[in-house]
């Protein structure tokens, strides 16, 4: 069989609704992301690896197969496949947002909302999306690392993952709760750090694209998480702590490893170093975004 022969059978393939599966069960992870908020049996170090790894992994996968069902569909076709699982993971996960008691399950839901995130830049195509979602791929995985540590922490000294038990963290744990807090306003995407960049620039495709209704649910999703996301985690860091509840000392070990990321966090809001930014840019050029 021929390479001519070859690229007409996967044609085939893509158009008889391979695309479409493979869309269904992995690019958004709708519905089959559900699962993720049963990350609160995981362990600490599998916790990490999880927002820096596994999330990444998935979108990695769904690239390489957008570059070919691109080539052989066309943009429009696999462009609108991709925006409308997009905009679906972040509606979504709104109201599991908004209505979660488990501050453990929010992180993840919040990982369903990210991953469409990236997949919405990367369906409105162009440079601003495919930058867009390699920018939002790497500030999320820092990001989101700091949120699962500080929430191992917090469970480890109140004994339980649920919003009503645990109040006040800040002055029971004053560095983890600070820290808890500090995640929550990055991983929310509020200025100036580094996920309001990468947000801003997959809303700046989808205006490029002529996709206005998809950037105002887009808007819309964000803004509902942004919004149920700093409420929980407020009354959980700065309420007023329970009766019984008395400042506790924290390992320096642990919070080593956390401040390292904070730091990192901070930075990224200010400068994309110098060797980090040209590898983005090149990871955009080989999936088609830049000319």
């Amino acid at each position: 069989m021929n390479h001519f022969d070859s690229l007409s059978q996967v044609h085939q393939e893509l158009q008889s609704g391979s695309w479409s599966q493979c869309a269904l069960k992995g690019s958004v992870k709708l519905p089959t992301n559900l699962i993720q908020p049963r990350i609160a049996r995981i362990t600490r170090i599998r916790l990490f690896l999880h927002p820096s790894g596994f999330v990444n992994c998935a979108l990695y996968g769904i690239i390489r197969f957008y570059v070919l069902a691109e080539k052989c569909l066309g943009h429009e076709y696999v462009g609108n496949l991709l925006v409308m699982f997009g905009i679906a993971s972040i509606l979504l996960a709104a109201p599991f947002v908004l209505t979660q008691r488990n501050f453990r399950r929010i992180l993840a839901y919040s990982s369903i909302d990210h991953a469409g995130i990236m997949v919405a830049a990367l369906g409105f195509g162009g440079k601003l999306g495919a930058l867009g979602a390699m920018l939002h791929m790497v500030f999320h995985a820092v990001t989101k690392s700091l949120l699962f540590f500080c929430a191992g922490n917090v469970q480890q000294h109140f004994g339980t993952p649920h919003f009503r038990k645990v109040t006040g963290a800040i002055h029971t744990l004053p560095i983890t709760g600070g820290l808890f807090l500090l995640g929550t306003v990055a991983v929310t995407g509020t200025p100036p750090f580094s996920i309001f960049q990468s947000e801003f620039t997959a809303l700046s495709a989808a205006l490029a694209a002529d996709r206005q209704w998809s950037a105002a649910l887009f808007i819309a999703g964000v803004v509902t998480i942004f919004a149920g996301f700093l409420v929980h985690v407020s009354k959980l860091s700065l309420g007023t702590p329970r009766e019984g509840h008395v400042r506790g000392s924290e390992c320096p070990w642990k919070l080593s490893g956390m401040l390292v990321v904070a730091v990192l966090i901070v930075g990224l809001g200010c400068v994309l170093p110098e060797p980090l930014y040209p590898l983005i840019q090149n990871a955009a050029r080989m999936i088609g975004g830049l000319q």
